[in-house]
């Protein structure tokens, strides 16, 4: 490894408004050496969504705010290339937070940031950072354990397009709700209902949401399932049905605000019409993921479930791509590919 160099994305500068790939700096270094305990690995593949960019801001849920001059948060997965640790052997593929970079050395003396993987359900081995990872589980738990859908129900889902949104609004319809989707393109909307089935779709950039929800769903909305926040949680509120479920899932137009949310007019609703609204947190459900991924795998299998990736190529491309979802230019799950 001694003539091989590490790129690193660290973090120059905090963004005063939205982010820009100016705010962080590529530096190139010696690959690191494993000691005892340790597991050196080579990044394959990051995947880049919304949240990543508190990581620059508030520091989400957790005000962990990665500091200037630091590696940049991110997750992927990677192969182990050297291992002096019992536990893994060089050839492993594993995922975790590995950060933005090419190669990390894992200390096995503190908790493991990484784990084995293999394929789920015969899906590619990318498949595990999202539709057999924590944004399939979310969809699948998000809906069925708080929504509790039921026949004939009218579904709306923000980011219909994205990773979770498309996977919620397959799985709402194959529960026989009447499902439509918001989303920021013509494309999105032509690929919810030509190729997910779903009833309707709206452009949130060039049509009035709230007139379209009204010509829509004329009796209300009996589940919001929400990945953006701000207006459009405000607008869904004011069509609710009576016992509604909200759930409160992202808020990826709220993400560069830096805390300063935007806190829903229409709240009051719920009292009238005697809806919930709830949000998660995905990782308290760990006990459900098995069968979540269970359930999807077949979905998938049989052919009743699809799902897209976004992909560009290079460690160069990373900043980038976080620029791109948060404009909401990508479709499908943004990843980027480092090597094999």
């Amino acid at each position: 490894m001694s003539n091989e160099k590490n790129a690193r994305w660290l973090v120059k500068s905090y963004p005063e408004q939205e982010l820009s790939i100016d705010n962080f700096e590529l530096v190139y270094e010696d690959v690191p050496e494993p000691a005892e305990g340790e597991v050196l690995i080579r990044t394959t593949s990051l995947v880049i969504s919304p949240p990543l960019r508190m990581a620059v801001g508030t520091g989400g849920i957790t005000g962990n705010v990665v500091a200037l001059g630091s590696l940049m948060r991110g997750s992927g997965q990677a192969v182990v290339v050297e291992s002096r640790h019992p536990g893994f052997e060089a050839g492993d593929l594993v995922s975790g937070a590995m950060g933005w970079q090419e190669y990390a050395v894992i200390d096995g003396m503190k908790p493991f940031p990484i784990e084995k993987i293999q394929p789920r359900h015969g899906q590619p081995i990318t498949a595990n950072l999202h539709v057999m990872g924590a944004s399939g589980a979310t969809a699948y738990i998000g809906l069925y354990d708080l929504a509790k859908p039921r026949v004939g129900d009218v579904l709306l889902v923000s980011a219909a397009a994205g990773t979770v949104g498309a996977l919620v609004c397959q799985l709402g319809r194959q529960s026989g709700c009447r499902v439509i989707g918001i989303a920021g393109s013509d494309a999105k909307c032509r690929y919810l209902t030509d190729e997910l089935g779903i009833e309707g779709a709206i452009n949130y950039r060039t049509e009035d949401v709230a007139k379209r929800l009204q010509s829509l769903c004329p009796h209300g909305i009996d589940i919001y399932f929400d990945n953006v926040g701000g207006e459009t949680l405000d607008i869904a509120l004011g069509n609710i049905a009576q016992g509604a479920r909200v759930v409160l899932c992202g808020a990826t137009s709220q993400y560069e605000g830096d805390a300063e949310w935007r806190g829903p007019k229409n709240y009051f609703n719920l009292v009238y019409r005697e809806a919930t609204m709830q949000g998660f947190y995905i990782f308290n459900y760990a006990h459900r993921f098995k069968d979540a991924y269970r359930r999807l795998g077949e979905l998938i299998n049989s052919g009743q479930l699809v799902y897209r990736e976004d992909v560009l190529d290079g460690i160069e491309q990373v900043p980038d791509a976080l620029v791109r979802v948060l404009a909401g230019e990508n479709f499908g799950t943004q990843l980027v590919k480092l090597g094999e």
